[in-house]
């Protein structure tokens, strides 16, 4: 595979075509299909990663078009003409960075802000979320989900995987799922080395559907440590085969016992959860969050430790700070990240006839959604659609709890 050279756009033709591009235009699966994508042995005319100068006075709504020269890639440049130019300008202005799942992630976080803080119209994010939509049929013209590269994969790691096997023979004998997801680690790092430069990465790269310790594993690699569906038995199975290269009858039985592990969840865990979303309904369905402005004046807080991982949860909470009140908006968020803060908790509230508003938050009353008791569901539909997933993804993941859920991952205190 050779390497990927970034052409720069320097045509006239080519330049005015991209240029004038409109919103429109570049949502039509014919604009994406004749310039992305290689036909009768041509090459595609343009790459996503091909550089591009933007001349000034050509980005961004009138009175606010861009006043200097900039360098961007073709693909960032077709993403911000179709998404953000117009309904999201005054909040992105112009996005020059990869769209990957961790910024694609932070794009969606800041537009729901915006729309609840009343920054942009509900219309706004409607649009924008059609457009994703219509988008995602085009990720296989951009980026190919399958390539040569990777039905190689298969022959070309087949020696290490066998030598590999042969080490630990031991502990696969035994089903050790630990020693198991070692294996898998050298094998994917192998693979990793081996299509570094393949077309099919940019999926890997960006986060996409397709992931790198299931779909990709589990195709050209190792099926791996997989969790016996029968809960009375318990334990692991570990299957040695790939698809690409077929199950072997010794893998053959572990493999179809497999395929129980996720409808068993589904509909098992999905009974469960349903129970448990009725039951919380019934318990709080007469807590109700006081109007817009009431205040029990409790003096009790909860001291919290505002981080990335969980300043989303905390958003139009209350902080109390010099004997003050102050929501916890998009706008302030960032000066907190890192330090501590006295939070007015709803568990901590002490009136009579209900939440305050200062101890439930600004949240429900901007949604208006006072009956917050019916609402309590969606704590128990978290778990639930989680185990839903597992359809999915049989994937056994070795997890440190203290590590990922303690008290410090959540309310960033010490234990």
């Amino acid at each position: 595979m050779s390497k990927r050279i970034a052409k720069t756009i320097s045509s006239k033709e080519d330049l005015d075509f991209l240029l004038n591009l409109t919103e429109e235009e570049g949502q039509k699966l014919s604009f994406i299909s004749e310039n992305f994508c290689p036909f009768e042995n041509k090459p595609p005319r343009f790459n996503v990663y091909d550089i591009i100068t933007i001349p000034e006075d050509y980005y961004g709504p009138t009175g606010h078009r861009n006043k200097k020269p900039f360098v961007t890639t073709v693909g960032k440049w077709v993403f911000n003409k179709v998404f953000i130019e117009r309904d999201l300008f005054d909040l992105f202005h112009y996005i020059n960075k990869p769209i990957n799942k961790k910024t694609f992630g932070k794009i969606n976080k800041v537009i729901s802000y915006a729309v609840v803080e009343d920054k942009i119209p509900l219309e706004a994010m409607s649009r924008y979320i059609l457009k994703t939509q219509k988008f995602q049929p085009y990720s296989t013209i951009l980026a190919p989900a399958i390539s040569i590269g990777c039905m190689q994969i298969p022959k070309q790691i087949r020696p290490l995987r066998e030598k590999l096997l042969k080490k630990y023979e031991k502990e696969i004998a035994n089903n050790d799922p630990a020693v198991s997801s070692l294996i898998e680690k050298e094998l994917l790092s192998k693979c990793k080395e081996i299509l570094k430069d393949d077309d099919f990465m940019d999926l890997i790269k960006a986060g996409s559907r397709i992931t790198w310790d299931n779909n990709f594993k589990n195709m050209y690699v190792y099926r791996g440590a997989v969790k016996e569906s029968d809960p009375k038995k318990g334990g692991y199975s570990i299957i040695k085969s790939n698809f690409a290269d077929g199950i072997s009858k010794e893998d053959y039985a572990d493999f179809a016992n497999s395929l129980t592990g996720g409808p068993y969840s589904r509909a098992k865990k999905t009974e469960v959860g349903g129970a448990w979303e009725k039951m919380f309904v019934r318990a709080f369905q007469h807590l109700r969050v006081l109007p817009e402005g009431t205040d029990c004046g409790t003096k009790r807080t909860l001291p919290i430790v505002l981080t990335n991982d969980n300043i989303s949860d905390w958003m139009y909470s209350y902080i109390v700070e010099n004997g003050k009140l102050i929501e916890l908006t998009s706008d302030v968020a960032p000066k907190y990240i890192g330090k501590k803060v006295n939070m007015r908790f709803s568990g901590l509230c002490e009136s009579p006839k209900g939440i305050c508003s200062k101890c439930a938050g600004h949240l429900f009353n901007r949604i208006d959604l006072n009956e917050v008791g019916i609402a309590s569901y969606a704590m128990c539909s978290v778990i639930k659609n989680i185990s839903m997933k597992a359809f999915h993804d049989g994937v056994v993941r070795l997890t440190d709890i203290e590590k990922d859920y303690g008290l410090n991952k959540v309310f960033g205190l010490e234990d």
